[in-house]
């Protein structure tokens, strides 16, 4: 009887003790199994509708920037382009003049507009990678470096369609016909740059639902692409555990495809808000806010790593799951035991 009563202690003496270890390690060395590699992800739309002519890569290809990767039935915007020029013409004719040279220089000042216009697109992205330390500063740069060689090129592609604009004469840099007519020309070469899709930036594209021959409307994603040269890792973090984790936080990393291995990296950032466990649902008939009355669950916010020089027989993959360690510096006994845990529980990932 003082046996089985002794052990009934230990039973509960050991539960109690790792109890208060759990809570304890959840506030100063936490671990979360519900870790996503992250990315940059795409929905690429037409803006233009039309059938589609050809489509230039393969579902989930590797593509480089601005590989073509789909094109829309050219020969109708071309015709609109064709028949504003000779609208153009047509117009300026009336004043004597040649309408060719301000042709001309409106062509190439709408396509150096297109060319600013994906220049700062990928440079918009490549800031908000660094911000979150995904890419280094030399990228950015020359992602910089080319946005200043576009704009330079439009300002000289305008400076040229105001020469030629202003060589039709007083009265035809005045008329409204002339206008409209530049206007027409302007919307019938920005559609028909539109008919060819090109990739945003180096990466991979996947979801391709659609073939030769299709129909695609402006506004609806035809593929996705991913930019797979700049991934990072999105943990859910119990908000208890957010009390120490701060920018700069090292962290031990377990992939789900890559067990038994364990990789490093650091918090660059974390969430300020997050959804869902019933927090702040609205009645919509009165408009104030619902007192939950399901089971309260721990609210977790995002949290994003970055990682540290991953080999590079390390394939990551978007949506890829993984187990993260964090490690504020508040306790070295406790951070001695994470790494164990962290140690076994990359060879719990086997099974």
């Amino acid at each position: 009887m003082n046996k089985a009563r002794r052990f009934t202690c230990f039973l509960l003496v050991f539960a109690l003790v790792t109890w208060i270890y759990v809570q304890w390690a959840e506030r100063f060395t936490p671990m979360t199994q519900h870790g996503r590699i992250n990315g940059q992800l795409i929905r690429i739309s037409p803006q233009v509708s039309g059938p589609i002519s050809s489509i230039s890569v393969v579902n989930n290809a590797e593509v480089r920037r601005g590989q073509a990767l789909l094109s829309i039935e050219r020969r109708s915007f071309e015709l609109a382009a064709e028949s504003a020029r000779l609208s153009l013409a047509k117009v300026v004719k009336a004043f004597k003049v040649n309408s060719e040279a301000i042709s001309t220089a409106k062509t190439n000042e709408v396509a150096a507009r297109v060319r600013l216009a994906k220049a700062k697109q990928y440079t918009e992205r490549n800031t908000l990678l660094a911000r979150r330390g995904v890419i280094d500063q030399a990228l950015l740069n020359r992602s910089q470096l080319a946005l200043n060689a576009a704009q330079n090129a439009l300002s000289e592609s305008t400076a040229s369609l105001m020469k030629a604009y202003e060589a039709l004469g007083h009265k035809a840099v005045n008329s409204l016909a002339v206008k409209s007519a530049l206007n027409e020309l302007d919307k019938a070469l920005l559609n028909l740059s539109y008919t060819d899709i090109k990739a945003p930036a180096s990466g991979a594209v996947t979801n391709i639902r659609v073939a030769a021959g299709d129909y695609a409307t402006t506004g609806h994603p035809l593929l996705t692409y991913l930019n797979t040269d700049h991934l990072w890792l999105t943990a859910m973090v119990k908000e208890i555990s957010l009390g120490y984790v701060d920018k700069g936080t090292l962290v031990k990393i377990i992939f789900e495809a890559y067990p038994g291995q364990v990789y490093h990296g650091e918090v660059t950032s974390i969430g300020w808000g997050s959804s869902g466990n019933g927090s702040l649902k609205i009645d919509s008939i009165n408009g104030l806010f619902e007192s939950p009355a399901d089971i309260q669950y721990p609210q977790r916010f995002p949290v994003n790593v970055r990682f540290f020089d991953l080999p590079e027989d390390v394939t990551l993959r978007y949506g890829g799951l993984a187990t993260v360690s964090f490690y504020p510096r508040q306790s070295e006994f406790g951070e001695a035991l994470l790494d164990f845990w962290t140690w076994v529980w990359s060879y719990l990932s086997y099974v």
